[in-house]
């Protein structure tokens, strides 16, 4: 094997799972703001709007890792959420260190208003797969991220094992 034929292999990105995993995740957030363009909703926002629509009264801490990014973006994207009127963030009257993070009538609202349009994001994603594929390669990314999740920045909290088994069509979320 020549050097330059070594070297081609080190450089095709297309064999590369970070790469495509990146180029994926590139894909996702255009189809994503593309769908939510009028009010430009990140798909970060969005999550962390519906995890406290799914569970009222989380810390700005237990926010981070149940969206598995770090503690200071967390606290700046409440902040911009707080801005839009959408967050409170209490001092929690237990432990006055602790910041507790809920949504108001209106970021309830707002994630009801942008559901349909965040699935469709995801259905788009998923499209061009069948249903099986769908369910096989959801499993997989599940399985990457259970083995993989503490060699992230910030690790996503698990929940009770992370990868529902073998559901027959894959839920958009």
């Amino acid at each position: 094997m020549t050097r330059a034929s070594t070297l081609r292999e080190h450089t095709s990105l297309w064999s590369r799972p970070g790469f495509l995993v990146r180029r994926l995740h590139q894909i996702h957030v255009a189809m994503f703001m593309e769908e939510l363009a009028e009010d430009q909703v990140t798909p970060i926002q969005y999550g962390l709007m519906s995890i406290l629509v799914d569970k009222p009264g989380l810390d700005q801490f237990s926010v981070a890792e149940e969206l598995g990014i770090d503690r200071a973006n967390v606290a700046d994207v409440l902040k911009r959420l707080e801005s839009r009127r959408l967050v409170l963030r209490i001092v929690d009257p237990h432990n006055k260190r602790r910041k507790i993070c809920l949504a108001t009538r209106e970021g309830e609202e707002f994630v009801e208003k942008y559901r349909p349009r965040m699935q469709n994001a995801q259905q788009r994603l998923l499209a061009p797969l069948s249903s099986t594929e769908r369910a096989t390669f959801l499993e997989l990314l599940y399985k990457l991220i259970e083995a993989n999740n503490e060699a992230g920045r910030a690790a996503l909290r698990p929940s009770k094992g992370l990868a529902p088994r073998r559901r027959k069509a894959p839920v958009a979320r």
